[in-house]
């Protein structure tokens, strides 16, 4: 699959759906919109794999967008689409400085990852006033896991898709991935209270999926 095909085909879907619904934000163009810049601006360095970090930066970052958008546009007419409006440009501002000169370590983009997902912590408590605070942290952390496994799958396939998902390239981005899961744990303990942190050391604890 070449990255000239990969753009036409997600700005083609990108342009229909805004030509279908521009009355109204619609969480799905704007999903759209944001996979059409997934790899718009990666060139053909992804297909040797140089990219793969950044790759998966961007679909980590939008479909963690996109699950938090749902979720938003679930609490309440105006209130909930001006939020993910703003989280759209955010997005687009953090995309755009995602250079190519930037440190594309697992641990550097890991944390990129992070900063950005965790970020919008606060928002959602805002959203969620009727949740207690230890409810607010657990079901946030559910939602920002359950989009970066999403950006996970879409960033592999689009390299396996191109037959470099393999040596370091794919050592790499599982590191990413193993990192990215820590730092969930890591920042969700930090925001349980103490009762809440013990009856979760004395569980079985929750399995975490393969990054195969």
């Amino acid at each position: 699959m070449s990255i000239p095909s990969l753009n036409s085909n997600q700005t083609s879907a990108a342009s229909s759906a805004k030509n279908s619904n521009q009355a109204t934000y619609a969480p799905q163009t704007a999903r759209n919109q944001l996979n059409a810049m997934l790899v718009q601006s990666l060139d053909v360095s992804i297909s040797s794999g140089k990219q793969s970090q950044t790759l998966l930066f961007r679909a980590s970052i939008t479909n963690i967008t996109q699950v938090l958008n749902g979720d938003f546009s679930g609490q309440g007419g105006d209130q909930g689409n001006a939020s993910l409006q703003i989280n759209s440009t955010q997005l687009s501002i953090s995309i755009q400085q995602d250079g190519q000169d930037q440190d594309n370590s697992p641990e550097a983009t890991s944390k990129r990852i992070l900063d950005g997902a965790t970020s919008m912590f606060a928002l959602y408590q805002q959203q969620h006033p009727e949740l207690g605070s230890d409810d607010q942290a657990k079901n946030f952390v559910n939602l920002i896991r359950q989009g970066f496994e999403q950006g996970y799958k879409e960033a592999t396939d689009i390299l396996k898709s191109l037959k470099v998902f393999n040596g370091d390239v794919q050592s790499g981005v599982e590191k990413t991935y193993d990192l990215v899961l820590k730092g969930f744990d890591d920042f969700l303990s930090k925001n349980l209270s103490s009762s809440a942190q013990s009856n979760a050391s004395s569980g079985s604890g929750t399995p975490q999926a393969s990054a195969g």
